[in-house]
């Protein structure tokens, strides 16, 4: 990650790391990467993240909640009293399998989010320019080229550089 967006409302903030400003010596590359920025802030993808990261926290206190309160649950691990680590322990080993669907779900709206600033940059009439900045960001990161899609859709927040330029190359539809 060479820039990113952060804050909400009046406080939003895109960050551009050196290595970008290096990396892209070309001017339209690096406006075209600000222009993707621009894409997660137009469509509000910051707040949809911060909203999701919220209610997945709620969601795992109350769980831990629910285990902590389980007398019968402790009692079938062979604990008379309710310890508190050890109702962590139960809820982590409890909670992995959810976690893993989760982490995948969210793998992929971050992706979808990825292309969506990708067409945003694209509608600004920075196609070209933003797909060499990504080829030159990728060359220089020495991150794999083209991976299996199953593998990159599980374990990779950002989609693989040969689906993002398909995407970008993709024609455009048309109104009627």
């Amino acid at each position: 990650m060479l820039a990113y967006m952060y804050g909400f409302f009046k406080n939003k903030r895109i960050v551009l790391y050196d290595t970008l400003i290096q990396q892209c010596k070309n001017d339209e590359e690096i406006v075209a990467v600000i222009a993707h920025e621009l894409g997660h802030w137009k469509l509000n993808h910051t707040m949809y993240s911060f909203i999701a990261v919220q209610i997945l926290t709620f969601l795992q206190f109350g769980g831990y909640t629910l285990v902590r309160n389980s007398n019968d649950l402790f009692q079938s691990f062979g604990f008379d009293t309710q310890p508190v680590l050890i109702g962590l322990i139960i809820f982590q080993h409890t909670v992995i399998p959810l976690q893993h669907l989760v982490s995948f779900g969210l793998n992929l709206v971050s992706r979808s989010f990825e292309f969506q600033a990708d067409a945003f940059a694209k509608k600004l009439g920075y196609a070209s320019a933003l797909r060499a900045g990504l080829v030159k960001l990728q060359e220089e990161n020495l991150s794999a080229m083209n991976t299996d899609p199953w593998y990159s859709a599980y374990h990779y927040s950002h989609p693989p550089l040969v689906e993002r330029l398909a995407a970008i190359d993709k024609p455009d539809k048309k109104e009627d």
